[in-house]
C-alpha cells in the first residue's frame, strides 16, 4: 500500500514508530500527550488507522479501524505495521517532515546558506525543507546507515 491510501494516528507510547512511519512518507499524526478521545476524533473525522500497544479494544473500544503492535521496540514495531497494512517502504522514503509530519520540498542551496552548519553547507549540494515547520535536511552519511538498517529490518530494495 503506497503513502497516499493510508494514514496513521499513533498514541503516545508510539512516538519513534510515529517517525520512522514519516520517514518511509506515511502521514502519521503524533503527539505525546494525545488523549483516547483525541485518537479516537482523528480516526473518526479523517480515517486514520489508530496504532497503539497493550489492550487496546479495553481502552479504545469505539474506534474500529485500530491495530496494536505486540513489540515494545520500534524497529520490530515498524515492521509488524509494514506487514500488517503492506506498506510500500520506498516509494514515500523522505517525502515527509520526522518531526512534523509535513511535506518535504527541495529548496535552492543558496536559501539555506545560514541555516545548516557551514561545513555541510560546503559539502552537500542538495538540500530539503519541511513547508510546515521549516526543518532542514540533506543527505549526509546518516542516510546510508539508516537505509541499510531498514533493509536489514524490512528487506532488501527492489529499484
Amino acid at each position: 500500500m503506497n503513502a497516499s491510501e493510508i494514514r496513521f494516528v499513533a498514541d503516545r507510547m508510539l512516538g519513534r514508530l510515529a517517525r520512522m512511519l514519516r520517514m518511509l512518507g506515511y502521514d502519521t499524526l503524533y503527539d505525546a500527550a494525545i488523549t483516547p478521545g483525541e485518537l479516537e476524533a482523528a480516526a473518526r473525522q479523517s480515517g486514520r488507522v489508530v496504532l497503539t500497544r497493550g489492550a487496546a479494544h479495553i481502552r479504545l473500544p469505539n474506534i474500529s479501524n485500530l491495530f496494536s503492535v505486540k513489540s515494545d521496540n520500534a524497529p520490530e514495531q515498524l515492521r509488524e505495521v509494514v506487514r500488517r497494512f503492506e506498506l510500500d517502504t520506498h516509494q514515500g522514503l523522505w517525502s515527509r517532515c520526522t518531526l512534523c509530519n509535513g511535506n518535504i520540498e527541495t529548496v535552492e542551496k543558496g536559501a539555506v546558506a545560514t541555516l545548516v552548519p557551514p561545513k555541510v553547507f560546503e559539502v552537500y549540494e542538495e538540500f530539503y525543507r519541511c513547508a510546515a515547520c521549516r526543518h532542514i535536511y540533506w543527505q549526509g552519511s546518516h542516510v546510508t546507515r539508516i537505509l541499510k538498517n531498514l533493509e536489514a529490518l524490512l528487506g532488501a530494495r527492489e529499484d
